[in-house]
């Protein structure tokens, strides 16, 4: 049983059953880590990347920790759960989640972080959602754009590096001098937000900031709305500011 080899942490050799099957094969359980320390590489973990699901939008009003974006929850560090605004996208993006495992595959939102790193599929399974239907289906899917965390550490990270990936055209872009995108954690708040986990996102270009907003946790790891930053977000997405639809967000769902 999965609980046995939990308490024991080694490994448990099971005999195959069934017709035609023949010998055993040996099972183990344990820390987060086991797959790292074994090298296993992420191409042996994860199946195929599957299609982009259906796109599907909600009103802000009736978004909560039970959906439909998925929860971020532990192993993820306390820092990445729950659900974030991001601010002053207009009609672009409007809400991420770090949750998972979802449906998406090839490794994206697997709910934790794995050697410090974590994928997110922009256009993925419930993890995204945009202000505007225009920015989640054309750009988004025509390249499927996936950005590629790397953070400082896997407990308590504080800073991490964003690689963005159009995998339909098999580019990564890496060249830090040219296309720079960060994420820097608010350790000590931001007084417009009390209560919430802030990340810092500046982005920059030829060494030349160009943008900058907030990560602003809006929805806790239990599901519930964090005050005032909730109101907050409702507010701005109801504005006209947030596109054609205001009040309504789009995101996808595989089913």
């Amino acid at each position: 049983a999965l609980s046995e080899l939990l308490e024991t942490k080694e490994a448990k050799s099971v005999a195959l059953s069934g017709e035609g099957a023949q010998g055993s094969i040996s099972v183990s359980a344990g820390r987060e880590s086991l797959l790292q320390e074994r090298d296993i590489k992420p191409s042996s973990i994860f199946e195929k990347i599957g299609p982009m699901g259906d796109l599907k939008s909600v009103k802000v009003q009736d978004i909560t920790g039970d959906g439909p974006l998925r929860l971020g929850k532990a192993p993820l560090p306390p820092t990445l759960r729950g659900i974030f605004w991001l601010t002053d996208q207009a009609s672009s993006s409007a809400l991420v989640s770090m949750a998972g495992p979802t449906k998406n595959g090839g490794g994206c939102s697997t709910g934790r972080l794995i050697q410090n790193k974590m994928s997110i599929r922009v256009g993925g399974d419930r993890v995204w959602a945009f202000a505007d239907n225009k920015a989640a289906t054309n750009f988004i899917r025509a390249v499927d754009l996936i950005y590629n965390f790397v953070f400082d550490g896997s407990d308590n990270p504080t800073r991490c590096q964003i690689y963005p990936e159009a995998r339909n055209l098999s580019v990564v872009l890496t060249a830090e001098q040219l296309l720079d995108f960060e994420m820097n954690l608010a350790t000590d708040g931001d007084e417009r937000y009390p209560g919430s986990v802030i990340w810092n996102r500046p982005s920059f270009m030829g060494g030349k900031l160009v943008n900058e907003y907030a990560l602003v946790q809006v929805i806790d790891e239990t599901g519930s709305r964090i005050q005032p930053a909730w109101d907050k977000f409702v507010e701005y997405q109801m504005s006209d500011v947030a596109g054609a639809t205001p009040g309504e967000v789009f995101y996808h769902e595989i089913s």
